[in-house]
């Protein structure tokens, strides 16, 4: 391992990458290909990528070259105005461009199938998803003699007179010191520390497990680090992108996205939320967290074979998991472990609700308006009675795909400090920075690593190049 880099990236994710690759590319442009990249990845080589790897990439966006209707305005919306607006009207209008680098990485893009069933937006997504990306991007940037540093995980920034002098990394050797002259964190999110989630959420999180076992090596030293050098914090630190998952399988993203057609009931058999609301994309965050108030943290989605029915309905099952099958509702709640009578009152009178209230054709794909009124919750639409036998049930919990909370920059991805001023040679991309608050705008996220990513990558070489 050399002792000097020119510009390290920390994190191999979407980010990390978009930011070593646009970087090198901006630099032989320059004719200044003799500044050395550096890539941290906190993983093995097998592994790379974090979070990214394991993701199907959605993005928001009608096709390759055009951002989904109301993009700035959902964003805004979802986050109650607190969402730095500067930052998400530059990551639509660079949108279409970072999707077109890509394409030209080799990267392809289609309208595949999602796991939401029904959806207020389009998703564009990359075939391969996330991994593919990474894969790609990966051996770009190795192939243009930037060094991925496997096994290496960042620790701390390093000032030697008031400016930025290097970064401390642990290795399977041991602590080494890299020096530098520009730092780019890519680093993601808390997710995979408890410690940090215990002292930002609300709730008990040892139940909380990550969506993928990328999440797990997001640590958050990077959000740390640059709060002690006096970074501006931004992003709803006590929030999360949170997903409904089996808690039965070890599958990435097991998710069970189904119970628009059937109830949610928690451990004590009752139901809690309207699982018709809205379109799944747009509720099913809202229900995930939901969960961590129930008895347990825990809910139970139950259906009846019409399930089974609905086109494609495999795609919003994750999980490999065989859901529980009973032929009556006593049978069920003894092998899900609920009390009996209440889930049998809980079916009955969701049936009759439905029987009285349906007024139009189940349609599946998309909102019916069938409801159920008359029960507490009352259900929105997809409210057909659970009378085509035997039942079907799948245990639920909440995942944590992406923490909220992270550190501000300014639209060139430099890191700014509390008075809002950009502190030199620190840049910032991806999830570790602060963006979201409230409830997350679907398929953004990936989006935004790429985009701030290449930015990040432009200015910080144009940065090292001018200082010579």
């Amino acid at each position: 391992m050399e002792d000097h880099y020119d510009i390290i990236v920390v994190g191999a994710g979407v980010a990390g990458l978009s930011t070593a690759l646009a970087g090198v590319e901006q630099l032989v442009e320059a004719g200044t290909e003799d500044i050395s990249i550096a890539v941290l990845e906190r993983s093995s080589r097998e592994m790379r990528g974090g979070s990214s790897r394991w993701t199907g990439a959605y993005l928001r966006m009608a096709d390759g070259s055009t951002v989904s209707d109301n993009f700035i305005e959902d964003m805004m919306a979802f986050s109650e105005g607190y969402s730095d607006e500067k930052i998400v009207r530059r990551l639509a209008a660079e949108a279409p461009d970072a999707l077109d680098w890509l394409g030209q990485q080799g990267v392809a893009f289609e309208h595949l199938p999602t796991i939401f069933l029904t959806a207020a937006r389009p998703r564009l997504l990359p075939v391969g998803g996330g991994k593919a990306v990474v894969e790609r991007l990966a051996d770009k940037v190795e192939s243009y003699g930037v060094e991925i540093l496997y096994e290496t995980a960042f620790q701390r920034l390093v000032y030697e007179d008031g400016r930025l002098a290097g970064i401390e990394v642990g290795t399977p050797q041991g602590t080494a010191l890299l020096k530098t002259k520009a730092v780019v964190l890519a680093s993601g999110g808390f997710e995979g520390n408890p410690e940090m989630l215990a002292r930002y959420f609300p709730h008990p999180v040892h139940r909380l497990r990550n969506i993928s076992p990328g999440g797990e090596h997001n640590k958050g030293e990077g959000i740390e680090a640059a709060l002690a050098v006096g970074a501006k914090p931004a992003g709803e630190f006590n929030s999360f992108h949170a997903e409904p998952v089996d808690p039965r399988s070890r599958m990435p993203e097991a998710v069970v996205m189904l119970f628009p057609y059937g109830i949610l009931v928690n451990k004590l058999g009752v139901r809690f939320a309207d699982e018709g609301e809205e379109t799944i994309d747009e509720t099913y965050e809202r229900i995930s967290r939901s969960f961590l108030t129930q008895p347990g943290q825990t809910a139970y989605c139950i259906c009846d074979q019409r399930v089974f029915e609905i086109p494609n309905y495999h795609h919003a099952l994750g999980t490999d998991a065989e859901p529980v099958t009973a032929a009556t509702p006593e049978e069920l709640a003894e092998k899900l472990g609920l009390p009996k009578a209440a889930l049998r009152d809980t079916i009955e009178n969701y049936n009759k609700a439905c029987a009285q209230n349906a007024t139009a054709a189940f349609l599946p794909l998309r909102k019916d308006g069938n409801a159920a009124r008359g029960i507490a919750p009352g259900k929105s639409n997809w409210a057909m009675p659970l009378t085509k036998l035997p039942y079907v049930a799948w245990p639920l919990v909440c995942s944590i795909v992406f923490t909220y909370g992270g550190i501000a920059t300014d639209t060139e991805s430099q890191v700014l400090d509390r008075d809002d001023r950009p502190i030199p040679g620190l840049y910032a991309a991806g999830e570790i920075t602060g963006l979201y608050y409230g409830k997350y705008p679907g398929a953004t996220s990936f989006l935004r690593g790429a985009v701030y990513g290449r930015i990040a990558g432009r200015n910080a070489a144009n940065f090292v190049a001018d200082r010579g």
